[in-house]
């Protein structure tokens, strides 16, 4: 991998329609459940504007929603989006839905929060496109704003490189392959999807590309870019963190405009 590889909207087409059942066993309610723990801790009012970024196809976005916070939803991706509308169109309390890429992202009102779920800041995979992310995200929120996000460590990377999983059924067949290079900090994802259309299977292929991150350099990014690390967490249960391995979650404040 290169220095220039990131993440690309057409990573997320064909795999789009079928994120849902390929993710079912992510635990959205307890996410939800966990935000709404770190929002009355770190002070965002209740009701308040909520920011997702990389909202992908909604769930949690539809979760915020029920939880009554007015949420703008983005993601670099139109065909996330367009499932993710499609999810939350009932909504009675509907979120507002923004296509864009979270480096370049630009908001007529400041939010009260900003959550990015999943990784997905593993996706800029180089630290200048991290530090106008940061920036971005704090040109987005109020004075004083939340800022929560998830990374995978190096230990979850190294622990899934070389690893490969099968899913299937009557009508789909997903193979993952995972790769990671220790020097460089560089994964890569690939995914292949045969998708089966009458008699015939019809093969997919997407390649996603990661990059991880020691805690350090996050919490040194999040400062030059105006944010203060509020927490580390290792779960979205409040349990603070020891050691750098599996997920961690992250809680910054926004202390100062960049």
């Amino acid at each position: 991998m290169t220095e220039d590889q990131e993440f690309l909207p057409e990573q997320y087409t064909v795999l789009a329609r079928h994120y849902d059942e390929l993710t079912f066993d992510v635990d959205y309610d307890g996410y939800a459940k966990g935000l709404g723990l770190l929002f009355e801790k770190y002070r965002v009012p209740k009701g308040g504007s909520v920011l997702e970024l990389a909202c992908g196809t909604g769930s949690l976005t539809q979760r915020l929603c029920e939880m009554g916070y007015n949420v703008t939803a983005c993601d670099i991706s139109y065909d996330m989006l367009s499932m993710a509308e499609q999810k939350c169109r009932e909504l009675e309390n509907k979120p507002s839905f923004l296509c864009c890429d979270m480096c370049e992202l630009e908001l007529w009102d400041k939010a009260d929060a900003c959550v990015c779920a999943l990784d997905s800041i593993n996706y800029l995979t180089d630290a200048h496109k991290l530090k106008k992310a940061f920036k971005a995200i704090n040109r987005s929120i109020c004075a004083g704003g939340l800022f929560v996000f998830d990374i995978k460590t190096e230990a979850m990377f190294e622990e899934m490189s070389g690893q490969s999983a099968v899913w299937e059924n009557e009508r789909l067949f997903a193979a993952w392959q995972y790769g990671y290079d220790k020097r460089s900090g560089r994964a890569a994802h690939i995914i292949d999807i045969f998708e089966k259309e009458g008699g015939i299977y019809h093969r997919y292929g997407e390649e996603h590309f990661q990059r991880a991150y020691p805690l350090e350099k996050i919490k040194e990014m999040l400062a030059l870019t105006g944010f203060e690390t509020a927490g580390v967490y290792k779960n979205m249960k409040g349990s603070r963190a020891q050691r750098e391995e599996g997920r961690l979650f992250i809680a910054a404040i926004k202390k100062r405009e960049c």
